[in-house]
């Protein structure tokens, strides 16, 4: 079944951040399995999408990850740093339930040029 199959009809809007930054053009804003999502094929300055570049941006990543636990009535938050060739690997193991709680928050962090 092609994603296009489960698509709801959704007015376009505005989409402003990271890669979905499009020059004020209206997206359309698809939904897939009950998540919203923005199919791109070029980037803010209309040129195609490199695989190889895309593959090295996200590797460099780091994210962190708070998480929520209770132990005897305490509240804990613990907060993971996560490469972002290792991230895959800690989702599936927060899914299979090895890594305890409840998701606060995900941030991505970009290493900073040194040039």
């Amino acid at each position: 079944m092609k994603d296009d199959d489960k698509i709801k009809q959704f007015t376009p809007r505005k989409v402003k951040s990271g890669f979905f930054s499009n020059k004020n053009k209206l997206a359309k804003i698809k939904n897939y399995l009950g998540f919203e999502y923005v199919k791109l094929k070029k980037d803010v300055n209309g040129i195609s999408f490199n695989k190889k570049s895309l593959d090295d941006f996200a590797d460099e990543l780091k994210y962190s990850v708070s998480i929520m636990r209770e132990i005897k009535n305490e509240i804990f938050l613990y907060e993971y740093f996560i490469p972002g060739n290792k991230f895959k690997e800690f989702m599936e193991e927060y899914i299979k339930g090895t890594i305890e709680g409840k998701i606060i928050q995900v941030e991505k962090h970009i290493q900073d040029s040194l040039a």
